[in-house]
């Protein structure tokens, strides 16, 4: 945070980078709108020995049913705060898991357009030149966000939009859905700064292959750690993601986890087109496909993506199959192991 000597030595932040600040303008917006300031908020904001003071924000629900949450109106506020007269600019991490809706959401990507403000008007006069944003990490678990949030956030997300944003995390809301998942990539599928992007539990079915995949063969994009576990994509979402999969160079992590792809032969026809796409791709390293039962047929398929392919070290694959075809493709990267072993008791 920026901070500079005050009297007797004493330092004093400044106001873009203040927590102070930022709560006490946090509560003029509730009261505007009429609403309680969320307690969580305060103590995340004012506890001075939190390390991560004003550069982490982290809010969740209350354990007790029917308990505070912060909600679409107090998600609102908290942003119209940010983005005030004197934008709260020291901020990289905001983690809020506290049924925002599509409100909510709509808030955070006027936050994530607000990054992107230029200055057009003088470049050259300093008292006009915009904040220096920092913001690099977003995650919204669990918020019941719809298409309507979505396409906001895909929105600030686009072409000459936010530029500071690495990673986007949106695990968990089932009200996405595939129409949620094509609102959000009509921006993503033109954003070149986004590094890893979670859809977890987000009620996408074989629908959503074919935004994915206009998101993956953007020339530019910067995408490596793409999570879509426990969905349903199913053999039809993969045969259409593997058209973005073949003109992507930038991918190294994907995981497909649970997806409902097994051994119809729609399912054989996207697993085949998967495994040729991997046999090509120059930068992949880890492919997740646990829990999909592909049998020994779709394990055959898949053979050539890691014999043809010397650069994967990780691939997942369900157990249910011939045990020496699981053997040849089933590994692990040592970086793996060595977690798993550091979480042993």
């Amino acid at each position: 945070m920026a901070k500079r000597k005050g009297k007797e030595g004493a330092v004093v932040l400044e106001p873009g980078s203040d927590p102070q600040i930022l709560y006490k303008n946090y509560v003029k917006e509730c009261s505007t709108v009429g609403i309680e300031p969320f307690g969580q908020l305060k103590n995340a904001l004012l506890n001075e020995e939190n390390p991560n003071r004003g550069k982490q924000i982290i809010l969740s629900q209350s354990p007790t049913v029917g308990g505070p949450t912060l909600g679409p109106d107090g998600c609102r506020a908290l942003i119209n705060a940010m983005i005030g007269r004197v934008p709260f600019t020291a901020v990289q991490d905001i983690r809020i898991c506290s049924k925002i809706e599509d409100g909510g959401a709509a808030a955070i990507g006027t936050l994530l357009s607000a990054t992107a403000k230029k200055n057009l008007v003088n470049p050259n006069d300093a008292s006009t030149v915009p904040p220096e944003w920092k913001l690099d990490y977003i995650e919204l678990i669990n918020n019941d966000i719809g298409s309507v949030g979505a396409l906001a956030l895909g929105r600030s997300l686009c072409v000459g939009m936010n530029r500071t944003l690495a990673t986007l995390v949106l695990d968990f809301n089932k009200t996405l859905g595939s129409d949620g998942v094509e609102a959000l990539c009509k921006g993503l599928k033109t954003n070149s700064t986004l590094k890893k992007l979670s859809l977890r539990y987000c009620g996408m079915d074989k629908r959503s292959g074919k935004p994915i995949a206009d998101v993956l063969r953007f020339k530019r994009t910067a995408l490596i750690f793409l999570e879509l576990s426990n969905n349903q994509l199913g053999g039809l979402g993969l045969f259409d993601l593997c058209d973005g999969l073949g003109e992507n160079t930038s991918l190294k992590t994907l995981r497909l986890a649970e997806n409902s792809i097994g051994q119809t032969d729609d399912d054989a026809k996207a697993l085949g087109k998967f495994a040729g796409v991997l046999v090509r791709h120059m930068s992949i390293i880890a492919v997740d496909l646990l829990y999909n039962h592909i049998g020994t047929h779709g394990g055959t398929l898949l053979l050539p993506a890691v014999t043809d392919n010397t650069r994967i070290i990780e691939f997942k694959v369900d157990p249910r199959m011939d045990n020496a075809l699981f053997q040849s493709l089933f590994r692990v990267s040592m970086s793996s192991k060595k977690k798993a072993v550091g979480k042993k008791v």
